[in-house]
């Protein structure tokens, strides 16, 4: 059978027409393809170089923007500064060619309601290579001084030009930096803007005020108002119907009215400033109180109970009881109410002795424990051959004072240069105490006993002084004859041999005080002191503040009692702590017990006298109120007393309020009545919360205010008293946009 082939040259003629034809199409999609590949290169090589020019922008204008806050905070002049920050921006960019043009108008305002007469500086600089800088520098006075920095570069688009593209395109970034938004901090400050967000109350001759008055609000001032400072509010306010007295920024200083002259010297009259800019919320915050999550406990101590940080459910004291507060952060859950009692972290000795003469049997006419107070009493005993103690002339009198001594930690990890950390803590030391007095005769080898009557509040050991010379009297005695001779338990607390200790109560609270560690350790462990002569125990040294050894002085005693109004203070005003001050010679030492002490202490030979607590960390001893948000709230009434102090660790922030979200006023008008004891000491911080603070013996609140609203009324003393020492530090320069 014959078969058909199938003619394969005409098909072959056919795909080879139609392989031709689209061998041509591919031609004409490669070459299309092509422009798109260069065309995407050419934008992502343009887009590269934009976002790396953004970036080293970005990375100059923020350089500079922190540098001129930086160099205004130490040098304080605006046009010396502008240049400094300008070479910074020049060297990121690496711009090597300097200025080719600069400008720069005299100052003048914002022109900006509500904040339209702040004092502003404007600069506008051009460089090679089409960079220019624009420079805005605003004097916002409480809110600080803001710098903000523009920068614009017309960038040459290499590819995206041939495709018909811009041939630049303009690449900017800007930075803000302030700098001392809080170093001007007013003594009250309310962020509320309502009508009478501030209402202030004064009466003939009495002091309300320590400081600045500031509302974000009206301030509404009763015409008695006298106020140390100058009273700040929006229009409307009545700041000027106020008495306004001379101050100066000096700790402690007493203010007065003015004479027919005005003020003394460099001292400053307080003013009305209405209107006035507001001021934000400085937006603390308070992350220890994680650390203390823990519920907190109470211990009886015999004359006192002993608080231990962490969380309370609904607190309240009513009956007349001393409670020693342990350092740390205490969480109010249902508020915190003092209606009776007195609840405080001062250490004190037991039995103070009147300030103006130390070393003396006389005390004051009011101790800060009251009843609580702790006590001691001497009596001799037979130390036992070799033992006994030897007196100038065969015998004689011994001046024996006290102080009382514990060690407290500080557990945040995150506080770095943290002392108190370790297990043994930071160790704290009152002033002395009232001096007892004591004969003994040569031959009997008798040695002394200190009896413990009542234990100091917060006291876990005590430190012994002696005086061979006996109880000084006045006028001529001198403190400084007392010398130490050894650390001993506190009745019902042990230690293992080293601190820290733990109270146990057994046998007792109270006892004789035996077995005495780092100085003149008695031979007879029955006895507390024996086995040295009169010349042994000559004093040659202030003790440092660490440490203890023979022939070291006792630590710096109390001073007095606190007045700003009605002076002197009235009688039952308790005395106050020894100031600040490095502790090596020749200075005193100054408190190391309470809210004056700190650590790190410079080391002998080191640190600023005028400032002996600039490089410290924390404040041994300090305590913070923590409240969480809600209806938690404070009631301080004049039957309680609470005196606690704050610290370095806590920004010196005392009472921390939880802010609520939204902005509410959840505590509306909390108690903080004064009395002669009660004393927060520090900084309150109730952003969303209110306070009617009444002044009395002795200023409530010694630091300072910032809340939702405020109502302050002086009584016999101010309600507040802002003391700097006692409020949060200045942030350094930082960016904020």
């Amino acid at each position: 059978m014959r078969s058909t082939v199938p003619n394969t040259r005409t098909r072959s003629r056919l795909r080879l027409r139609l392989g031709r034809a689209q061998e041509g199409q591919a031609i004409v999609l490669i070459a299309l393809l092509i422009l798109v590949l260069f065309g995407m290169l050419g934008l992502a090589i343009d887009s590269g170089r934009a976002y790396v020019d953004r970036r080293d922008q970005q990375t100059a204008v923020d350089a500079a923007a922190l540098a001129a806050g930086d160099w205004y905070d130490n040098v304080g002049d605006v046009n010396a500064v502008i240049p400094k920050a300008v070479a910074v921006y020049e060297a990121n960019l690496r711009i090597y060619t300097g200025l080719a043009s600069t400008s720069h108008p005299p100052t003048g305002v914002t022109g900006v309601p509500p904040n339209d007469n702040l004092p502003i500086d404007t600069w506008h600089d051009t460089f090679a290579g089409g960079y220019t800088l624009d420079i805005t520098a605003i004097n916002t006075q409480f809110n600080g001084y803001q710098f903000t920095f523009l920068t614009n570069h017309n960038l040459p688009l290499a590819f995206i030009q041939i495709f018909g593209g811009s041939p630049a395109v303009g690449i900017s970034a800007t930075a803000t930096s302030i700098v001392g938004n809080q170093r001007q901090t007013p003594a009250l400050l309310t962020l509320s803007s309502e009508a009478c967000a501030t209402q202030m109350k004064g009466n003939a001759s009495t002091l309300t005020i320590l400081g600045d008055a500031y509302s974000n609000g009206t301030a509404c001032v009763d015409p008695n108002l006298h106020l140390a400072g100058n009273c700040y509010g929006q229009a409307g306010s009545t700041c000027d119907t106020a008495q306004y007295y001379c101050y100066n920024a000096n700790p402690g200083f007493v203010p007065y009215p003015p004479g027919p002259g005005g003020c003394n010297g460099t001292d400053i009259l307080g003013a009305p400033v209405v209107p006035a800019p507001s001021l934000p919320d400085p937006g603390y915050t308070a992350t220890s109180e994680a650390y203390y999550g823990l519920a907190g406990a109470v211990f009886g101590r015999g004359g006192y109970w002993e608080m231990t940080p962490g969380t309370y459910n609904n607190w309240s004291i009513s009956s007349n009881t001393c409670y020693f507060l342990d350092a740390g952060v205490y969480t109010w859950n249902g508020g915190y109410a003092s209606h009776g009692g007195l609840s405080s972290n001062e250490l004190k000795p037991p039995g103070e002795v009147l300030w103006t003469q130390p070393g003396s049997k006389n005390g004051p006419s009011a101790s800060f424990w009251g009843g609580c107070d702790g006590a001691f009493s001497l009596s001799t005993a037979i130390a036992g051959a070799g033992n006994g103690l030897k007196h100038q002339g065969g015998g004689g009198n011994w001046g024996v004072e006290l102080t009382s001594v514990r060690y407290d930690r500080f557990v945040d990890p995150t506080v770095a240069g943290n002392p108190c950390s370790g297990f043994v803590g930071c160790r704290r030391e009152s002033a002395p105490s009232i001096c007892q007095e004591i004969n003994t005769i040569d031959t009997n080898n008798s040695g002394i006993n200190v009896n413990i009557t009542q234990n100091a509040p917060g006291a876990q050991y005590y430190n012994v002084y002696v005086d061979p010379g006996g109880c000084e009297t006045y006028p001529g005695g001198n403190r400084n004859n007392f010398s130490f001779v050894g650390t001993f338990l506190a009745p019902g607390w042990v230690d293992g041999g080293t601190p820290p200790a733990t109270g146990t109560g057994v046998p007792g609270w109270t006892g004789t005080i035996v077995q005495g560690r780092g100085g003149w350790n008695c031979a007879n462990p029955a006895v507390t002191i024996c086995g040295f002569a009169y010349n042994n125990v000559t004093t040659t040294f202030t003790c440092d503040a660490q440490s203890r050894a023979t022939q070291c002085r006792a630590s710096a005693d109390e001073i007095i009692p606190q007045c700003f109004a009605s002076c002197p203070a009235a009688p039952q005003v308790p005395q106050d702590n020894n100031a600040m001050s490095l502790e090596w010679a020749p200075y005193n030492g100054g408190d190391v017990a309470n809210e004056n002490y700190c650590q790190i202490t410079p080391a002998s030979g080191s640190g600023n006298s005028a400032a002996p607590c600039a490089t410290s960390k924390i404040t041994p001893g300090a305590v913070q109120f923590w409240f969480p948000s809600g209806n938690n709230c404070l009631d301080q009434n004049g039957n309680g007393s609470t005196h606690v102090f704050s610290g370095e660790q806590y920004n010196w922030i005392v009472i921390y309020q939880q802010p609520t979200n939204p902005v509410a006023n959840s505590c509306q008008y909390q108690n903080m009545n004064g009395n002669a004891n009660t004393q927060y000491i520090g900084t309150i911080y109730s952003p969303t919360a209110s306070w009617s603070i009444l002044g009395s013996d002795t200023s409530p609140l010694a630091g300072q205010v910032i809340c939702y609203a405020a109502i302050v009324q002086g009584s016999a003393n101010a309600g507040i008293d802002f003391n700097p020492n006692y409020s949060p530090a200045p942030p350094a320069a930082r960016l904020i946009n």
